[in-house]
């Protein structure tokens, strides 16, 4: 297994987009390591207070681990996903486990 680990700060209502992308057989951890939601969505405009309506919330805390696979899909194959902290500043941690 090979893959990458991103770890980012997350002003307020800021849109940050990260490449989480993958397209071998592995494993996309996501953990919410701030204190405030986590807002994730597939364009910038889905996870800002003014204009979100297509987003998925993280709580506080929280770890998602999503298996990916050609049998199981991907969560993003090939474009990177948006992130934004509701509520304050945040830190979003990532782990792209692949077979590369």
């Amino acid at each position: 297994m090979s893959g990458r680990i991103l770890r980012a700060t997350l002003a307020e209502n800021l849109p940050t987009m990260l490449n989480v992308t993958n397209t071998t057989n592995g494993k996309l951890l996501i953990k919410n390591a701030g204190n405030f939601d986590l807002w994730v969505g597939y364009d910038q405009y889905d996870v800002t207070l003014a204009t979100g309506v297509n987003y998925f919330v993280i709580d506080a805390g929280v770890t998602l681990v999503f298996d990916q696979s050609n049998g199981v899909g991907f969560l993003s194959q090939d474009a990177g996903l948006w992130f934004a902290s509701q509520g304050g500043a945040g830190e979003v941690q990532i782990w792209v486990a692949n077979e590369r």
